[in-house]
């Protein structure tokens, strides 16, 4: 058998909580010589043994009883919720608790169903701390029996999720919200300690999820485990809004780097869509990407229409929307299944759901599966034509086999001219040594002051206050400086790193370079687009062996498509320059190398 560690495409850091004996290789055979990097053999991990990844949604019954919906839900099938209770409602006088309010007799319908609850506990009771997030040793201490009293009145609650947001500013008040980063996490250690304490006592078996996190704030999240000693956290809780799906691995990888994160379980208790036209497809690749990534559930939101923008899966009338379509087929078709990352490339992404389950997405160009063996489906379930397929960035195909999948086989994927991507390849490197780079990252990605070159760090997310609350690059002596796989933001005067004693005036330029690795002619294609017009001017430069080829300059959008003939070990860069002392905002960017001799019949032009 290959060793199949030292080939998989998946960084080895995602990989962590995997024991090795579950891993076991499976060959994805070489496709014919005219389909482009996905030609070459590759062997992938399977974990074979890792249960499927539970799918769920966002139930708000606590806010009101809603029988057809509960019905509608169920018949989805839905089999996981996460909903809320308000403490205030069930405990008011102290020390007696009355469960059967309408908006908490929910949890023994739920339980009468089969299903199961993951139950939020955030808010506070007038009662104690005048209604403010808990924080005094009395209002925890009553937090606590709360806690346990419910457990013990509905067996369908098996995970408690303490808090909500916990490190924004929108779900805490009081003290809580006034705190520091620091002091927010202790709040919510205690918080946690004190439903743990009193839940166990009850039901031992029930879990204790903490973090609680808006995005995925490694910076956050790493000084809160390493404090939560001893453990009482069992999983962490987040929301990932801020994070594009094809980023979501590497992000993930970022926060296992901790000894503390490496294992510990992730659920992802929200996650949503604001486009109906995108919705179903953005679950599916959510669902296929969070479970490669071992990720035990998602819970989409909301399951019923909110008002918030955010794509439900059922309508007022309680028929299923796209993305409700979209939960439906997951749940039957891949559900299953645990996802293995088998995808043998940057570019095109493949999860597989079992030996004949494929969901595949990526940069553009056809996809020819034998129709005799293979049907496809689009996100929703609804069938595809097998000879007409074609794969797209933020489109799910679905593939299922009366026979095990085999690329280059049975399935085949069209060639492809892109050899490098900022987007797919942007990488959190573990230092600044940038000599082995460029094997996953297409890009050498560094900070310009004159003539002085500094590496790019990544940092956590939410370190500190005033920074994403996503891993990003950046530099410590530079706290203004944010790229990320799709923007880049600078504010602020900065100091050269060689004069400490010295302003610097000049421009701060953002370099992506790509060292050729074979003679012939290459098509650049390189986009940047402020957030704002109204911005300060930036500059946009091409060089070629550091021989400037273009520049531009301007407040709105630049593009640049250029072809150039190239040998082996040029170089290739495009910079962003910004002027000193100001700040800008988001300045989207996208970077893209191909090479039009390696897909002859091949239209060059990528749809997206």
């Amino acid at each position: 058998m290959p060793n199949c560690l030292t080939r998989c495409r998946t960084p080895l850091a995602g990989l962590a909580a995997i024991p090795l004996l579950a891993l076991a290789c499976v060959s994805v055979q070489a496709a014919d010589t005219n389909t482009g990097p996905t030609a070459s053999s590759k062997a992938v991990v399977h974990n074979t043994n890792r249960p499927p990844m539970e799918l769920g949604a966002a139930s708000n019954f606590s806010q009101g009883w809603n029988l057809a919906t509960f019905q509608s839900a169920v018949q989805l099938p839905m089999r996981r919720f996460r909903d809320g209770i308000r403490w205030s409602e069930v405990e008011r006088e102290r020390g007696r608790y009355d469960f059967e309010t309408p908006r908490t007799a929910y949890m023994a319908q739920i339980g009468q169903a089969g299903a199961h609850l993951t139950l939020t506990l955030n808010w506070g009771n007038p009662l104690y701390d005048a209604g403010k997030t808990p924080h005094s040793a009395e209002a925890l201490e009553a937090f606590g029996r709360f806690a346990a009293a419910l457990i013990a009145r509905f067996p369908t609650v098996d995970q408690l999720e303490i808090g909500n947001e916990f490190n924004g500013g929108n779900f805490v008040s009081g003290p809580v919200a006034k705190g520091g980063l620091e002091q927010r996490r202790r709040y919510h250690l205690a918080m946690v300690r004190s439903a743990a304490r009193h839940a166990k006592a009850v039901r031992p078996q029930v879990k204790v999820l903490g973090g609680a996190t808006h995005s995925l704030p490694a910076g956050y999240l790493w000084p809160l485990l390493e404090e939560d000693s001893p453990a009482v956290i069992e999983g962490l809780a987040v929301h990932p809004y801020t994070t594009a799906i094809d980023q979501l691995q590497r992000q993930i990888a970022v926060l296992r780097r901790s000894a503390r994160a490496a294992h510990m379980p992730l659920y992802v208790t929200e996650f949503a869509s604001r486009d109906p036209a995108r919705a179903a497809d953005d679950l599916v690749r959510a669902y296929a990407t969070l479970s490669s990534a071992g990720v035990k559930e998602m819970d989409w939101y909301p399951l019923n229409e909110r008002g918030d923008g955010h794509v439900p899966l059922l309508n007022r009338d309680q028929s299923l929307t796209v993305a409700g379509r979209a939960f439906r087929f997951v749940q039957n078709r891949l559900a299953r299944h645990a996802a293995a990352d088998i995808s043998p490339d940057f570019f095109t992404m493949i999860h597989a759901f079992g030996p004949r389950t494929w969901v595949m997405w990526g940069a553009s160009r056809p996809v020819m599966a034998d129709g005799s063996i293979v049907r496809a489906f689009d996100a929703t379930g609804s069938p595809l034509p097998v000879d007409r397929l074609q794969m797209a960035a933020d489109r799910a195909i679905v593939l299922v086999g009366s026979k095990p999948l085999v690329l280059g086989t049975n399935v085949r994927i069209g060639c492809n001219p892109l050899i490098a991507d900022s987007f797919y390849q942007f990488t959190y490197p573990a230092s600044t040594d940038t000599a082995d780079l460029q094997e996953e990252d297409g890009f050498e990605r560094f900070i310009k002051l004159g003539q002085d070159r500094f590496a790019l760090e990544t940092m956590p997310g939410q370190q500190r206050r005033g920074v994403p609350w996503t891993p990003y690059l950046g530099r410590q002596d530079l706290p203004g400086l944010r790229l990320t796989a799709d923007t880049i933001a600078w504010a602020g005067r900065t100091r050269r790193e060689s004069r400490r004693d010295a302003p610097y005036d000049g421009a701060t330029e953002i370099v992506h370079r790509y060292r050729v690795r074979e003679a012939g002619h290459l098509m650049i294609r390189a986009s940047f687009t402020p957030a704002q017009e109204s911005g300060p001017e930036f500059r946009v430069s091409m060089d070629h062996n550091d021989r400037q080829l273009t520049h531009r300059s301007g407040r709105s959008q630049i593009t640049i498509e250029r072809a150039i003939r190239v040998d082996r070990g040029d170089s290739l860069s495009v910079a962003l320059a910004v002027p000193a002392g100001v700040k800008t905002g988001p300045v989207a960017y996208r970077i893209r190398l191909l090479d039009p001799d390696k897909c002859p019949s091949a239209a060059v032009a990528l749809s997206n």
